[in-house]
């Protein structure tokens, strides 16, 4: 990891979304399957809207008045999508199809907990839930309960569709120093730790203040994050889908 200024990430950054767009735009189907191919493009998706999500927040608010906890927070979201795709990559025809099928899983809790709370002690949240119900989940009840039935054995013993924390999954991947190094700091923006409290208390020579302003170390740590997240997952697309590309990474960064 080279050291760039902050300027310099955000120009990465805007080249690495140039080319991920050409990867999305190049990729043929994967010899795994639709489901595979499908979840692929997603994940690079999402990365590439968030990085230009963030460039966009960045113009609109000025380096000054960047919202650097909710860029945090964005980010560290780009790290799970990262890691989830390379664990689904290992095994990807199994693991896609559960990655799926675990959606049924979050659906009937979904269905549940707003038939459970039609009954809650506020009134307001009894009334919410007994619109959403009738509006939404009564007409849906039955396929959904059946679309449980089938899946339900698969996932009796876990919490989640892979059976393992994200640091379990990024240690699977080879990415453990990324995990305890980068996402244990963007989780404190995520958990509302007093790191995140911090980052509005400025220190001044004529004492302490509390300012919404961003430092630059702040705004250039997330246009770090986003530069070393997204490259991550571009070359793992490139990988999958033999595109031909994985070189353009590194020019990505000769800024």
């Amino acid at each position: 990891m080279r050291f760039l200024t902050a300027e310099q990430h955000q120009l990465v950054v805007k080249q690495l979304v140039e080319l991920g767009r050409k990867l999305i735009s190049a990729r043929r189907q994967h010899s795994s399957g639709f489901e595979f191919t499908s979840l692929m493009v997603c994940f690079l998706m999402h990365n590439l809207s968030a990085a230009e999500a963030l460039l966009r927040l960045l113009n609109s608010t000025t380096e000054k008045w960047f919202p650097a906890t909710v860029g945090y927070t964005i980010v560290r979201t780009m790290f799970e999508i990262d890691v989830t795709a390379h664990y689904i990559s290992q095994q990807p025809v199994e693991r896609s199809r559960r990655y799926i099928k675990y959606g049924r899983i979050l659906k009937k809790k979904r269905m549940d907990a707003c038939l459970r709370h039609c009954d809650s002690r506020d009134a307001q949240w009894a009334e919410g839930m007994k619109n959403e119900w009738e509006h939404h989940w009564k007409e849906q009840q039955n396929e959904v309960n059946k679309q449980y039935e089938e899946v339900k054995e698969a996932f009796k013993k876990t919490n989640s569709w892979a059976g393992m924390t994200i640091k379990e999954m990024a240690k699977a991947v080879h990415h453990e120093e990324a995990y305890d190094i980068f996402y244990a700091e963007l989780c404190s923006f995520a958990h509302a730790d007093v790191k995140l409290v911090d980052r509005f208390l400025q220190r001044e020579s004529g004492g302490l203040k509390w300012s919404m302003a961003a430092d630059e170390f702040d705004v250039a740590s997330v246009f770090r994050y986003v530069a070393i997240f997204l490259s991550c997952t571009i070359m793992l697309f490139d990988e999958q889908f033999e595109c031909g590309m994985g070189g353009c990474v590194d020019e990505c960064w000769n800024v």
